[in-house]
């Protein structure tokens, strides 16, 4: 589990770092071009996604190992 966390943190250092803005191969290409907050837009959906993941993650380890038992079945 560790390692996994670890190659998450790698993931998102690398994604944030690559999708920011003022790299000399995105100054002259579109949203970076363009002033104001559109050069964010990248950033930001990256962001978004990685968010994303992890709640799903969250999800599913909750999912996987459910913290509370399921009711017992009524007896007549």
């Amino acid at each position: 589990m560790e390692a996994l966390w670890f190659w998450i943190i790698v993931f998102l250092v690398i994604l944030g770092i690559a999708s920011a803005p003022g790299w000399g191969y995105t100054r002259d290409r579109w949203p970076y071009s363009q002033g104001g907050r559109y050069r964010y837009y990248p950033a930001v959906g990256a962001a978004f996604a990685v968010v994303l993941i992890l709640l799903f993650f969250w999800l599913g380890l909750i999912a996987i190992a459910w913290p509370w038992p399921a009711a017992p079945a009524a007896v007549d």
